[in-house]
């Protein structure tokens, strides 16, 4: 970012030096631009240096009128009284804007009684009177982030609005500002066409078409219009490439519909064109390349306006979310923690929810113990932030890690949670919620006894099914569903019923032509070899079935001892 300051300034001084042309550059904006731009600080800079080095009627004016667009109206009423000693007999201007100032202040027997004079003093006939004064019963129609909204909203009256403009219209027919004006009365008025109409007249007359196109397009996005709306903006800027409210428009307009790439591509130009280093602009920067997933990009624009934001705890948020996206959980708990610490009544649960993935990301301990520690610690923030993300399935995180942990019983109450809480379980989620209930199937008395939970095994086969239904070819899934209807009886009551059947023979075919397969699934193909040979002797009575299955189960597992037990007591029977 230097560097590339560096650069700039070395091609400026050289072109200097050879006397070439100069490149064009973006100029300052003025202080109507900046009012527009929701900048008042700098544009009150900009009127009250002008009305100390060129006291007149019009710059005290403009003075108050800045503070006044600003919310400041006491402020604004110290730079009228100063150039109501200039006002001409018939232009009482100064006199009009400390009267402005009492009725945004709905302060009503100051505010009619002042005006009243200012109307008798100029016979009603001064076209600059009467605007400005049907100018401030719209409030001061503000446009800015989407929005157009009256800074003074318990000044605004729209028909006097429309009342005043329309007679300063009568004496001043060519004034694009009265125009612009009366648009934003009528919009209040709830007349949007007549509102666009008055636009457009302000565009005829000579008004800067930038400042009326974006006009047009705020009137368009409050009405929902939104492909107008960016038409509008876009057009604002094909007039004027550097008029930035148009860039912060569309950029605040695509945030809006979830379009965060072109969102995050408006700010930089608007940051680009307008050179605004506020620091709720550059925070709104680095949140709109987050949101577009360009992480790397949010925390390199914190990082290098450090110094602007730094005291802002919000963007140690953003890092930590960012951090946690980029896979660097250390750098991703250290910003977390810090925002935590200076801001913990701002705290929400996506806080949590990245500090939890950062943790459980978190390698190179010394040692399992210290994993373990850690890994609990952020399956604690998980847990904080699971109820009320209604995005992302945390339960599901958190499921994960206590059926690796082999915490059956936490990983079903948390996916018992995740259901409760609206979220569908993905095939993942169903084989764990099958696994972790087949493996508390088997439970022990307190003597020791094996103890068979024929409930939890009924919930294991019912999950593994519906994880079946997504991944048929899947062999683990038939097996246990194999099992959980084996196990959840005795080893003859599970023959007789056949309830295992179906998957023990299912699995038996998944296998049986892969090698590899094979020899991972020995045990529990030797279990279902021998279940289907004992379920045709016991239950079809089918002989031929039951020496095919022995002969089968034999090629494939020769070296099985349960099976050569079988196949001997056989040929001794014969």
């Amino acid at each position: 970012m230097k560097t590339h300051v560096h650069i700039l300034t070395l091609l400026s001084l050289t072109g200097a030096m050879l006397t070439r042309p100069a490149l064009a550059q973006t100029p300052a904006p003025d202080a109507t631009t900046l009012m527009n731009l929701g900048r008042f600080d700098e544009a009150k800079q900009l009127l009250v240096r002008n009305a100390q080095q060129n006291p007149s009627l019009q710059t005290n004016f403009d003075a108050g009128y800045g503070y006044l667009r600003a919310g400041q109206p006491d402020s604004a009423r110290i730079w009228f009284s100063k150039g109501i000693p200039m006002d001409e007999k018939r232009v009482p201007l100064n006199q009009t804007g400390s009267a402005l100032t009492f009725l945004v202040q709905k302060d009503s027997a100051n505010a009619g009684a002042k005006l009243a004079e200012v109307i008798s003093k100029s016979k009603g006939k001064n076209a600059d009177i009467l605007y400005r004064i049907g100018e401030a019963y719209t409030g001061y129609l503000t446009p800015g982030n989407g929005s157009i909204k009256p800074l003074y909203p318990k000044a605004v009256n729209a028909t006097k609005a429309i009342e005043y403009l329309n007679r300063a219209v009568e004496r001043d027919k060519k004034n694009p500002a009265i125009q612009l004006a009366l648009g934003d009365a009528y919009y209040l008025n709830k007349d949007a066409g007549t509102a666009v109409t008055r636009y457009e007249s302000a565009l005829e007359l000579g008004m800067n078409p930038s400042r009326v196109y974006q006009r047009i397009g705020d009137i368009y996005w409050q009405g929902r219009n939104l492909n107008l709306a960016v038409e509008n903006y876009k057009k604002a800027i094909d007039a004027n490439s550097s008029y930035s409210p148009a860039y912060n428009q569309l950029a605040e307009l695509y945030f809006l519909v979830n379009r965060y790439k072109e969102a995050a591509s408006y700010i930089d130009q608007y940051v680009n064109v307008s050179k605004d280093k506020r620091q709720e602009t550059l925070l709104r920067q680095a949140q709109f390349h987050f949101l577009a997933k360009d992480y790397q990009r949010a925390v390199n624009l914190i990082d290098s306006n450090r110094t602007v934001l730094a005291q802002n705890p919000i963007v140690y948020r953003i890092e930590g979310w960012a951090y946690s996206s980029l896979k660097e959980p250390q750098k991703a708990i250290q910003n977390l923690t810090t925002f935590l610490e200076k801001a913990p009544e701002k705290a929400m649960s996506d806080d949590y929810k990245y500090l939890g993935k950062a943790y459980l990301a978190n390698e190179g301990f010394a040692n399992d113990s210290l994993k373990a520690m850690n890994d609990s610690v952020g399956i604690t923030y998980l847990a904080k932030a699971a109820p009320f993300d209604t995005t992302d399935n945390l339960y599901s995180e958190i499921a994960k890690y206590y059926y690796r942990s082999k915490k059956h019983p936490e990983a079903v109450a948390t996916l018992d949670s995740a259901a409760k809480h609206g979220f569908k379980a993905d095939v993942q989620d169903l084989f764990r919620y099958g696994m972790s209930n087949y493996t508390l199937g088997f439970g022990r008395d307190s003597l020791g006894k094996l103890v068979r939970d024929t409930v939890r095994f009924a919930m294991a086969d019912s999950a593994l099914a519906l994880a079946q239904k997504q991944t048929p070819d899947y062999a683990p899934t038939v097996l246990y569903r194999a099992k959980a209807n084996y196990y959840a009886y005795t080893p003859e009551e599970s023959v007789l019923n056949g309830k295992a059947k179906p998957y023990f023979e299912q699995f038996i075919t998944m296998v049986a032509d892969k090698p590899e397969e094979r020899n991972r699934y020995k045990k529990d193909l030797a279990l279902a070899f021998k279940y289907m040979i004992s379920y045709n002797e016991l239950v079809t009575k089918d002989e031929a079935a039951r020496s095919e299955w022995l002969k089968k189960g034999l090629e494939l597992l020769p070296e099985n001892k349960d099976l050569a037990k079988i196949a001997t007591a056989e040929t001794d029977n014969q």
